[in-house]
């Protein structure tokens, strides 16, 4: 027990004389600490101090395999010195460190779990309220649809147009039709790029570089398309929110 605090003592001393190296990873240390601690509270309702949390790491790494050397002490190796035993000895600019991880920690998480679903449900809403216009006669891209599509006549085209748009919009909206609708959106798509080659004179003020407020119009849909790439990669595993949590927590 002597020569494990004469140990600790050495290791402070260590850590006051390379006091600029040793703080930024102090304070990453306890940053992961206290995460460690809300995971071993919030999976096994565990409430442990810093020392048990380090203790608890060693002995997990050593299990694994992912430590060589096995420590004498791993309570005392891992401890952080006196002065930072419990959240309330924290220095302040650690605590603000902690508060600022732990805060944009959930923020991330929450973005995690959610914007999937927020971002199926804008898709859907874009393509129900687009797709009604056509029908009415209210889009304003029914010209540029007409002039692009001169093969079909535009009072059958537009229409059905808007009514495939409109299923799109329907089968987003339930988790079971997501795949029918990504594969109607992805059958679309390239007849949206069609007035970029056919008609580059309205798309373009000047060709390749300048698009006008119709060619913007068009060229929009990479983010439409992306949108459904990432929607797509949630129908097998969207439900899995605690997969989603450890990859945030890996991130």
């Amino acid at each position: 027990m002597v020569s494990e605090s004469k140990s600790a003592d050495r290791a402070l001393e260590v850590l006051d004389a390379h006091r600029d190296e040793a703080r930024p990873l102090l304070m990453r240390w306890a940053v992961v600490t206290v995460a460690l601690q809300d995971l071993l509270k919030s999976h096994g309702k565990l409430e442990l101090e810093w020392p048990e949390v380090g203790n608890a790491a060693s002995r997990f790494f050593d299990k694994s395999g992912r430590l060589g050397v096995q420590t004498q002490s791993s309570e005392d190796a891992l401890a952080p010195s006196p002065p930072l035993k419990g959240r309330s000895g924290m220095p302040g600019s650690l605590k603000l460190a902690v508060a600022f991880e732990r805060l944009d920690r959930r923020i991330a998480l929450w973005m995690q779990r959610w914007g999937f679903a927020l971002l199926r449900i804008s898709l859907a809403i874009v393509y129900l309220w687009f797709g009604a216009l056509k029908p009415l006669g209210l889009s304003p891209a029914s010209e540029l649809v007409a002039r692009t599509v001169t093969f079909i006549s535009p009072e059958i085209f537009i229409p059905v147009l808007g009514v495939w748009e409109c299923l799109i919009g329907l089968c987003l909206l339930f988790r079971p039709l997501v795949r029918v609708a990504l594969l109607l959106l992805f059958l679309q798509m390239p007849g949206t790029a069609l007035p970029l080659v056919l008609l580059p004179e309205i798309c373009f003020t000047q060709f390749p570089y300048a698009p006008t407020l119709e060619g913007q119009y068009i060229i929009k849909n990479l983010i439409l398309i992306s949108a459904a790439i990432v929607v797509g990669g949630t129908v097998r595993h969207g439900k899995r929110r605690g997969l989603q949590e450890r990859v945030t927590w890996n991130l």
